[in-house]
């Protein structure tokens, strides 16, 4: 089995377009949003429309997507990332809220993985696990061989015996079968680890591996979509830094 893996796309319809392209020539295989597939960026309609078509796939919800449906969940989020998301909701105009209501999970169990936005651990709370002290807790106090999160922008790998260790774009990491992971492929639209290209990662449950890709797309273009739209410059310019 393959699994097609990407998060925090945010409204950026031309990295996603660029993840697709990779997505089609590896299919058929399974496909997974880890969520944030709206806010900050121009297109959340887009978007939406993009990935709630694709064969074989699986949703889970963001915390933007969560704040698009509760207007509460804005309350402790940055002052740029509340104005997009109300944006949004006026462009969405609640075109998409049933959908995501019924569609996008919470946390996702299955044979091969377990998946959350952000943590496995009350996933609700939306914390940023960045470090292998957060890992840790997870693996402590949850039981599962794979999980993938988003939630940072930032591709990383943590294993239960050897900590966080380094994915190499292109090159596949071996899962020992006796080992745990956590698995975070970055960010489609709005990428933090000083790469602007857009991330995404395969995982082949027979092979035993994670390969990361990075995308390249026309991140120009992008910020003109972004000033067109009128999203602040804060949140176009740093496409260019993946910052």
């Amino acid at each position: 089995m393959k699994v097609f893996v990407c998060s925090d796309v945010h409204g950026n319809i031309r990295a996603l377009d660029a993840v697709l392209s990779i997505y089609r020539d590896i299919y058929p295989c399974d496909f997974l949003s880890l969520g944030d597939c709206i806010g900050y960026g121009p297109h959340p309609d887009a978007c939406l429309d993009r990935i709630i078509q694709l064969p074989r796939a699986l949703y889970l919800m963001g915390n933007h997507e969560w704040a698009l449906l509760d207007a509460r969940g804005r309350e402790n989020m940055s002052e740029p990332a509340a104005r997009m998301l109300n944006w949004s909701e006026r462009t969405l105009d609640g075109r998409y809220d049933d959908v995501i209501r019924e569609r996008f999970e919470m946390q996702i169990e299955t044979k091969h993985y377990n998946a959350a936005h952000s943590s496995p651990i009350e996933p609700w709370k939306w914390i940023y696990l960045l470090s292998e002290f957060w890992a840790n807790e997870v693996f402590l106090s949850k039981d599962f061989y794979l999980c993938f999160v988003g939630h940072t922008h930032i591709p990383a790998l943590f294993a239960f015996n050897g900590g966080q260790r380094k994915l190499v774009e292109g090159e596949p990491f071996y899962l020992a079968p006796e080992n745990r992971y956590i698995v975070n492929p970055g960010s489609v639209g709005q990428p933090r680890d000083l790469d602007p290209r857009a991330s995404c990662c395969l995982y082949d449950s027979t092979d035993g591996t994670i390969t990361l890709f990075r995308c390249e797309y026309d991140i120009e273009a992008a910020i003109n979509d972004y000033e067109a739209a009128g999203v602040p410059d804060y949140l176009s310019k740093r496409l260019l830094t993946g910052s």
